[in-house]
């Protein structure tokens, strides 16, 4: 359970050094400031921003302090669910879509829907939507802006939108607007570009599933775009997936089997096994595809 605003608020104060005059002065007055701490008063959100600025300390973290150090259930379970599906490890998310299914809690119920939609993504061009499912693509599509949350869910999007036959350039240019809203040449607080070099791993994915061949073969100047030096190395690893089935689809095939053989040899323990599982199973469709084209 998470602790009054104002008790983390002193807690993080007294871990900085500060004294009350120092963070409170100009915001609210002492006797409320001694009673915020104490757990006796909330507080509204602008003089919480500005606080907080006092202390140094962002939103984001001090609901992570708030929590006991913990992160909140969404970023928890998206973490699970994405490593899962990064390692091809459909047991796990199997598991994690039964287990929260049934869930009180509305966030453990998206992420459930969340994990049940990438079990059946890829191979299975045509699937019925659960209600679940439905309502999920329905919450998207009706939603004018999409936040940081809704990237976080991009491989997802992509899912439902190819179950639902829906224009897959569209929602994969919506998607790449929106991340250019967050990030700037200077700086990628949110690391964003991570996010958009993961969507677009899974977007050539569902775009050659589906055969929209001809949106996939333009897809890699996408692939290339936006602010790279924001990259971390997970993040340039996608990059450097998805640019290894595009080529081994459209580029150069031996440039395409000498990348892979490098990917395979990294040593990224936590990645190896979706790694060896992707690759093995893109590059004999690129072969194929290929031989099909030249006959």
């Amino acid at each position: 359970m998470m602790q009054a605003i104002g008790c983390t608020l002193k807690q993080i104060r007294l871990a900085k050094g500060f004294t009350q005059k120092e963070i409170y002065q100009g915001i609210v007055s002492r006797s409320f400031a001694i009673r915020l701490e104490s757990g006796h008063h909330d507080l509204g959100a602008s003089k919480l921003f500005l606080i907080l600025d006092r202390l140094g300390v962002s939103a984001g973290e001090f609901r992570f302090i708030q929590n006991d150090y913990q992160p909140d259930t969404a970023t928890d379970l998206n973490s699970q669910i994405m490593l899962a599906y990064d390692q091809q490890n459909f047991p796990l998310l199997s598991h994690l879509a039964q287990r929260y299914q049934a869930s009180d809690n509305p966030t453990e119920q998206r992420m459930a829907v969340m994990a049940a939609t990438l079990l059946v993504a890829f191979d299975h061009e045509h699937v019925v939507l659960s209600p679940a499912m439905a309502h999920l693509w329905q919450q998207f599509t009706f939603t004018k802006t999409w936040t940081l949350q809704d990237l976080k869910m991009g491989p997802v999007l992509l899912a439902l939108a190819g179950f639902k036959h829906e224009p897959l350039p569209a929602i994969i240019r919506r998607f790449h607007v929106t991340c250019e809203r967050y990030v700037t040449a200077t700086t990628d607080q949110f690391d964003v570009m991570d996010d958009r070099s993961s969507f677009d791993l899974v977007a050539l994915q569902v775009l050659l599933v589906h055969q929209e061949y001809a949106a996939a073969r333009a897809f890699r100047i996408q692939v290339v775009a936006g602010y790279l030096n924001h990259l971390s190395t997970d993040g340039a690893l996608a990059q450097q997936l998805c640019l290894c089935i595009w080529n081994a689809y459209f580029g150069d095939f031996e440039q395409a089997n000498d990348l892979a053989s490098r990917l395979k040899t990294l040593p990224l323990s936590r990645y190896q096994p979706g790694i060896h599982s992707l690759l093995n199973s893109w590059l004999p469709r690129a072969k194929h595809y290929r031989q099909t084209q030249n006959s």
